[in-house]
């Protein structure tokens, strides 16, 4: 049994965890460096493979998104110091 069942309410979950991580690393994390950056995209990325394999689409969903706002506050980064 999936521990998020409905996609509807894990989007709405993933949604969350992107807004509150991008939030998170705009305002507190003044740069990533980018073998961090990298890593933490990469072991997302993997991790949403791996829950996807195993069934769980809800969970997967949140990893992306948590991968998706470290992407996005790196090419907010970009885009503000050229």
């Amino acid at each position: 049994m999936a521990l998020l069942p409905d996609p509807a309410t894990a989007g709405l979950y993933a949604a969350i965890v992107f807004l509150l991580t991008l939030g998170v690393l705009v305002v507190f994390v003044e740069t990533v460096r980018f073998s961090r950056f990298v890593a933490v995209v990469l072991v997302c990325f993997v991790a949403a493979l791996a829950l996807i394999l195993m069934g769980e689409l809800g969970l997967s969903l949140s990893f992306l998104a948590f991968g998706g706002a470290f992407i996005a506050n790196h090419v907010f980064e970009w885009l503000t110091t050229r």
